[in-house]
């Protein structure tokens, strides 16, 4: 007999760029150990930057898992940088003229707003596979109980986690965080996966929107709204891994690699913070007395795990550079340069099938070398 998945457990997904690759590999592994089970097992979604891509994708085929995983496959392994963003020099110059000036007269973004590349391919790739009217049948059929996709309100300065789906009234605000309940769409992917200052800021509603690791002080949270009990935590950089890099040459940091910490403080600092707070107050609360079942917030433990890349996925990046287009290649060797650290950047931007192969792999290797602590989390075996 086989056993079934605890309903209460999320599946979240943080940002990274390209690197949410690591993702799709991880997501084939748990599908390995889903077999051909008949539901899905992680009744929440929760996504941010291109793992709401990921997060999308899941919920809109939420009715078979295993199917889900290989299609989410099939869709990284084809990508190339033209689906994501325009690379011709034209294109590249005049968004880069465009942002520069802009930094003397905001006036230039008015109407149009500005970023060093133009992403209008992803839109159309997202319109192309994304059956986003699926996500509320699947909801309603019981395949799945919220999907959350989180970005950042410029206009406001808060994080917004759109969400579909949830317990009633489950819509929240808290400082500088806000829950949103509305049907989820092309216009929140594309704004969540807008990276600062590289994909130009979209509009929903009266509002611009930017990339959802900016100002997400609790990436976890969301799922905690949506009623999950147990947090499935797949980021796409490595969490309180200890890599042995190479000893490099003393510098003054270049742009691109002021640019690269900057990125890397969105996408990695917020979740791995986020992940000790909920370790802490776990162990708070174990240590508590018992409480009384007429509390009104009674509080319990969050089981979470994280599996998070087991190598440098910088280092990897390293040696596929030269698949990235001629024009961005220029622009990260006057700019960042690999001893300077700009591969940091080129990591977010490598939307191509070799890079996007290896970190499938990696994230499989991962996941599959955790594969009997996966069993128990998800399925209590």
């Amino acid at each position: 007999m086989q056993q079934e998945a605890k309903y209460d457990t999320a599946l979240i997904l943080p940002g990274g760029g390209a690197r949410a690759a690591y993702q799709v590999g991880v997501i084939k592994a748990l599908a390995t150990l889903h077999g051909d089970r008949q539901y899905n097992p992680y009744r929440i979604l929760c996504g941010t930057s291109a793992g709401a891509i990921n997060a999308v994708a899941l919920a809109s085929k939420a009715e078979n898992f295993s199917n889900a995983a290989d299609w989410l496959e099939s869709l990284w392994t084809a990508l190339s940088t033209d689906q994501i963003y325009r690379s011709d020099w034209l294109g590249v110059m005049s968004n880069a003229w465009r942002l520069l000036l802009s930094l003397f007269n905001s006036g230039i973004a008015v109407g149009r707003p500005v970023g060093l590349l133009d992403n209008s391919p992803l839109r159309e790739l997202l319109k192309q596979n994304l059956d986003i009217a699926a996500i509320s049948e699947n909801i309603n059929a019981g395949h799945l109980d919220a999907l959350s996709v989180t970005a950042m309100d410029y206009t406001q300065g808060v994080s917004i986690s759109f969400f579909q789906g949830g317990p009633e009234r489950a819509g929240w605000q808290r400082w500088r965080r806000q829950g949103v309940p509305t049907p989820i769409d092309i216009a929140h992917v594309m704004a969540s996966t807008a990276i600062p200052t590289i994909f130009p800021p979209q509009r929903i509603g009266r509002n611009y929107f930017g990339d959802g690791a900016l100002r997400q002080l609790t990436p976890i949270s969301p799922a905690l709204h949506l009623g999950a009990e147990r947090v499935l935590i797949i980021p796409a950089n490595g969490h309180r891994k200890e890599y042995r890099r190479p000893l490099q040459k003393i510098q003054s940091p270049a742009f691109g690699q002021i640019i690269g910490h900057l990125l890397n403080s969105a996408f990695v600092d917020s979740i791995e913070t986020d992940i000790e707070r909920l370790e802490r107050i776990n162990q708070l609360i174990r240590l508590m007395p018992e409480q009384e079942s007429f509390t009104e917030h009674q509080l319990r433990p969050i089981e979470a795990l994280v599996i998070s890349p087991s190598e440098d996925i910088d280092a990897i990046a390293d040696d596929f550079l030269r698949e990235l287009p001629r024009s961005i290649r220029t622009f990260f060797r006057g700019n960042a340069g690999r001893s300077a650290g700009g591969v940091n950047v080129a990591s977010y931007l490598l939307f191509t099938t070799a890079f996007s192969e290896r970190l499938i792999q990696l994230g499989y290797n991962d996941g599959m070398a955790n594969i009997e602590e996966l069993r128990r989390f998800v399925y209590g075996d």
